[in-house]
């Protein structure tokens, strides 16, 4: 049996960087008309055929690894695509998998409230950031942004929050998710 070249814990480390790239791999396949589970079996049969040329002295890398994953990820579902289309069975079909995926879903969220932020003007916005986002007490926001005291600067945070969560609301109603 023939020694592997490389350090076990070297091949774990570097596995787990181009797992990080999976999202991206995916979001590449999905454009190619790849549902999101068969993206995961091509993702894992290139890392497959990484650890293999890695292993292999005679095979020199001309691609950084996460784009030789990539392209090989292309070459596998083209190559997958066309015995399908062969056969015959290829379907037009939505994935309700590839709907309701969590990335899109969570970039869906992040471009609503995005949006929201954009509408509720520049005083709320710098007031839920100095709350939200800094810590800041209510005495220091009151203070910096000339409220009379705590309490009128509290009163105007929960309004802020309430055009901002009627924002998004408005905003879930009119973005699409194939609008990224």
């Amino acid at each position: 049996m023939e020694k592997p070249l490389y350090d076990p814990l070297e091949i774990k480390k570097e596995l787990a960087v181009l797992y990080k790239h999976f999202p991206e791999v995916k979001r590449l396949l999905r454009t190619f008309g790849c549902d999101a589970l068969t993206a995961e079996d091509l993702f894992q049969e290139a890392l497959i055929i990484y650890l293999r040329k890695k292993n292999d002295p005679d095979f020199e890398f001309q691609l950084a690894p996460i784009h030789f994953i990539k392209q090989t990820c292309k070459l596998l579902w083209f190559n997958a695509s066309r015995k399908e289309q062969k056969q015959g069975a290829r379907s037009l079909e939505t994935d309700l998998e590839d709907i309701s995926d969590p990335w899109m879903e969570r970039e869906l969220q992040y471009k609503q409230l995005e949006s929201a932020l954009t509408k509720i003007g520049k005083q709320c916005r710098e007031l839920l950031h100095l709350f939200y986002g800094l810590g800041w007490n209510m005495v220091d926001i009151a203070k910096k942004l000339d409220f009379r005291n705590d309490k009128v600067a509290k009163a105007q945070k929960y309004r802020c929050m309430q055009k901002a969560k009627d924002l998004v609301q408005e905003a879930r109603l009119t973005v699409e998710p194939n609008q990224f």
